[in-house]
């Protein structure tokens, strides 16, 4: 399973050329090299970069009498600035590991390849809500012996997007003989954006004969493996990391 990729999403660097051994002891690249760089064609490049700023001098409240003046003294001269930054989410792919016989020779025959993760169904996008789901777990199995390690590509997972906006809201007081105060609150993810950015990927199972998950999320019956709340100790799907949430901070800037 890949994601349709246009013709400048395809690229085959870090591909791996594979080899055939021969009982003579010969060897060449595979007849189906040709077939793996198309499966593994997409580069995993990030699709979209949102980068925007902006400066808003706030309005001035112009008074006359002694009590709006104090009030304007006190709200005027403040200016909103932020930047806001978007982006696709990364790319990635599902590993496997065996407990038992698990080597490349066990499955492709050759030590010089390996072979890939079986895809079987729907996977999702790669990104929810569910921090204990981030795809279709269901969706993959492990290798079996005679693999020719074309079961899957490469960068077919797709991470959460970014949309974090960071503010900050300045006032300068100017003060005799050239000298200025500045008074200056950030805030850093101001809406508090919860982003995913790191996740459990590899299925880790007992053999290709025995493919019971040793690292399931779950537990039997369907519900979340009380051992597996922690990020720590996350499995198969589980989010291990995100984003910095909100963070404010505060100064204060005499100059002369």
């Amino acid at each position: 399973m890949n994601e349709k990729a246009t013709m400048s999403d395809k690229a085959t660097t870090g591909v791996q050329v594979r080899l055939q051994h021969n009982a003579d002891g010969s060897y060449a690249i595979r007849d189906d090299q040709a077939a793996f760089n198309t499966l593994m064609s997409n580069p995993g490049l990030q699709r979209h970069i949102v980068k925007a700023n902006f400066v808003w001098d706030l309005p001035d409240l112009r008074a006359d009498g002694l009590s709006l003046k104090i009030v304007a003294a006190v709200i005027n001269d403040w200016q909103l600035s932020g930047i806001f930054t978007g982006g696709s989410g990364a790319r990635y792919d599902i590993s496997y590991s065996y407990q038992n016989n698990g080597a490349n020779v066990n499955l492709t025959g050759s030590p010089d390849y390996a072979a890939r993760v079986v895809i079987n169904g729907d996977t999702g996008s790669g990104c929810s809500d569910d921090r204990f789901k981030q795809f279709t777990t269901t969706a993959f199995s492990g290798p079996v012996p005679v693999s020719n390690g074309m079961e899957s590509g490469r960068n077919y997972m797709v991470g959460c997007p970014d949309h974090t906006t960071d503010l900050a809201i300045s006032r300068n007081i100017r003060m005799r003989k050239g000298r200025n105060v500045q008074l200056r609150v950030e805030m850093y993810n101001a809406f508090n954006a919860l982003v995913y950015n790191g996740r459990v990927t590899q299925l880790q199972l007992v053999s290709p004969t025995n493919q019971t998950i040793r690292n399931s999320q779950y537990l039997a019956d369907g519900s979340v493996d009380p051992g597996r709340l922690k990020t720590t100790s996350a499995g198969f799907g589980a989010v291990t990391g995100a984003q910095a949430l909100r963070a404010i901070q505060a100064q204060i800037r005499f100059s002369f």
